[in-house]
Formats: C-alpha cells, structure tokens, sequence
C-alpha cells in the first residue's frame, strides 16, 4: 500500500462539545468532520441518519441526500474506530467498524455506484471514494500495526487488519502482515494460509510469504506433504534460492524418509552437476544421515566448481576436525596405568596426524573470511595443540583486533 496522508479523524486535540442545539445537516456533519470535531459530527449524523424527515422524501422513497449521509455515517465510525484519542473512542464503546460497515453497506445498496464522490476536501474539491477507501484503509492499517508493536495486542492487530482487507481487499502489504505475523500470532492459521494465498495470487513478491506457509503447514497444522507443496512452489518463484531445496530435504529427512531425500538431491545434482548448491544440499544430506566420508566428497565437490564457497569450506573443515576430535576424546577416557599411559603416547601421535589433516581445510576458510572470529578460535585450538606458538601469537593479535577478549 503507498504511504497515503491519514484522515484527520480524531488525530488532534478538540474541545469539548458546546451546549446548543443540534441541527441535523449533512453540510454541518462533514463541516464538523473535517474540523475534527469527532464527536459533533457523530452527533449530527446520528439523528439526520435517524430522522425520517431527512432520509425519506414524500413518496416514501429513499431520499437524495440518504445515500451521501449513510457514507458519511460510515466514515465518522471508522474515524471513531482508530482514533487515538481515548475520548472520542467512548463514542462507540463496541467498536466503529461494524457501524461504519453498515453504514457503507446502506449507501452502495442506494448509490448503486453513481457517485463517485461523497465528501469534499478542505477547500471543497470532490474527494473520490476511492481515495476515501485507501485513507480510511491506511488509518486501519496503522491501527493494527500499533496494536502489534506497541500495545501486543495480537489478537486486536489481526481485527485492524481484517478491517483493513474490507476497504483494500487485495492489498499485498495488508495480506502479507495479516497472514505472515497477525494471524499466526494468535494461533488462527487457516486464516493466515488464505491471506498468504491471496498474497501471492495478487502479485505479492515477499519471500516471508512461503516461509510462513512453510511454517504454518509444517510445525503448526502438521500437514508435511502441503509443507512440500509450498517449498517446490518457492522453488519456482525463487529458482536462485537454495534454500527451499533445503527446506523439502529437511521435511523429508524428518520425516525418515531417507530414500526419497537422497533420491530427490542426487537427481538435482545429476540435473545440474554445475551447481555448487546442489553438492552442497547432498554434503548436508550425507552428513545428516551420518556418512562422513560422502559428505566430505560432495562439499569438495562444491568447492571445486567454487573455491570461494565458505559453507562448503566450514562444513568440510568441520568434519575434518571432528575425526581428530574423536582421536581426543579417546585420550580424555585414559586413566594413569601403565597401560594407557602407552595407550596415550599412541593415541597422541594420531591425534596430531588427524590435526595436520584438518589444519589445511580450516586456514582454507580463513582465506576466504578473514575476519570470521569462529574459524579463528578453529585455529587458535588447533595452533594450540599443536604448539605453534608463533602462529598462536598472530591468531590472538587478529582476535584483540577483531574485539576479542583473548589471553
């Protein structure tokens, strides 16, 4: 939705209502209005729109003026309805919207859409309905973006909304809040899957809309094949993403289904043996059904079509440090007999042969981020047991310069 000017509707501070007689005129109503008199103008409207003698001509039939005062009806509650102002809130307890919906409903029933426009502007230019739609629309928007943020008012932020959708039904902006952040706020989720659809039917391009969908359809309702459905749909609409791809193996590897999962990456990877991504997806798969050995091969893979690919690079470097990890934890079990004292100087020599391995794999990927104080700290460990202490002393510096604290 463009950022719109927003209705001076009860955004100002008035004073109270004067003592006098009320004259029901449609002319004083919106005069009021646009005074910011909230409250006047209700009260004008109220009895114009109550009086026979104004909403009925001679003939018993609607008069001229019914269908303008039943807009301007509408327009005053929904004024009443996002007002900030907690006095003029009062003047419907309940709520505006559902008046102001009435109210509107009354005057398309008798305007049949003849009119293009009902109210005038401060200096009595026609303000267009549609205009007045996409003010009244905002104002709502606002309502409900304040409830969210300010008052944490979930449930209240989803209503704004909803009325919102009344004025602006195709509105992106207002789908995309309502069925990506409102509606799962509040646990309401087939709300929120028809307003992520109508999002995307209606051009939306956010990719928060198939993340929610994901969300909603995988962990909240548990309907993992409607879960699949939206991440080959993403797939389409963000072909560049891996991350969908992603998505689909991870439902099916939590849902056991191994076999399809790696059926599925090593057919992307036959597809495209171009694609870094696609080794890195069947690394990730071989390395989440613990098969070391094939991961390590598919994320050197990846790094050969991409020398620069630091997932790849951290993951491989990763599981490399985790054979000489293995060989450590090993040593950590030993006691102090004889026996595993031999046992350790064995375990020992390993362990560095294991660490030389893995050292290469890591200073890869500081090459490629420098600064990445994780890879650091890798190799500050490794250095450390290894005793390089020149390059100990170098990798401490870096980390001081980086905002480390490091003896």
């Amino acid at each position: 939705m463009k950022k719109i000017a927003i209705l001076l509707i009860g955004l100002m501070p008035f004073a109270a209502l004067a003592q006098k007689e009320i004259k029901p005129s449609i002319a004083n109503a919106e005069k009021a209005l646009r005074a910011g008199k909230i409250d006047e103008a209700k009260a004008i409207i109220d009895l114009f729109t109550s009086s026979q003698e104004y909403m009925v001509d001679k003939k018993g039939q609607p008069s001229k003026s019914a269908a303008k005062a039943w807009y301007l009806k509408g327009v005053i509650y929904a004024g009443i309805d996002t007002t900030k102002v907690e006095k003029f809130k009062s003047l419907a307890p309940n709520g505006g919207f559902s008046i102001a919906k009435e109210a509107f409903e009354k005057a398309e029933e008798l305007d049949k859409g003849k009119n293009p426009a009902f109210l005038n502007d401060d200096v009595g230019f026609p303000m267009m309905n549609e205009q007045v739609k996409g003010y009244l629309a905002q104002s709502y928007l606002n309502s409900a973006v304040r409830a969210y943020q300010e008052e944490k008012n979930f449930k209240k932020a989803l209503e704004y909304t909803e009325h919102t959708l009344y004025f602006m039904p195709n509105d992106t902006t207002t789908l995309l809040y309502a069925g990506a952040y409102f509606a799962p706020s509040v646990e309401e989720y087939d709300k929120s899957i028809t307003y992520l659809n109508s999002y995307i039917a209606n051009g939306g391009k956010s990719k928060d809309a198939y993340n929610a969908l994901i969300d909603v359809f995988y962990n909240k309702k548990k309907e993992y094949e409607k879960a699949i459905e939206i991440t080959k749909k993403a797939q389409i609409a963000y072909p560049d993403d891996t991350g969908y791809k992603q998505n689909e193996m991870s439902i099916y590897v939590g849902q056991k289904k191994y076999d399809i999962a790696r059926q599925m990456v090593e057919t992307w990877v036959k597809e495209d043996p171009t694609s870094k991504d696609n080794f890195f997806l069947l690394g990730q798969l071989n390395q989440e059904l613990g098969e070391p050995d094939k991961a390590k091969e598919a994320y050197s893979n990846a790094l050969k079509i991409d020398s620069k690919y630091f997932e790849a690079a951290t993951n491989l470097a990763d599981l490399y440090w985790k054979d000489a990890k293995a060989v450590k934890d090993q040593m950590n079990q030993l006691g102090n007999s004889k026996a595993d004292m031999a046992k350790l100087q064995e375990l020992d020599k390993a362990y560095v042969k294991k660490l030389e391995i893995a050292l290469p794999y890591i200073e890869s990927c500081e090459k490629i981020s420098p600064d990445d104080v994780g890879v650091l700290y890798s190799l500050l460990t490794v250095y450390s047991d290894l005793d390089y202490q020149d390059k100990i002393t170098k990798v401490k510096k870096r980390l001081k310069t980086l905002g480390e604290d490091v003896d």
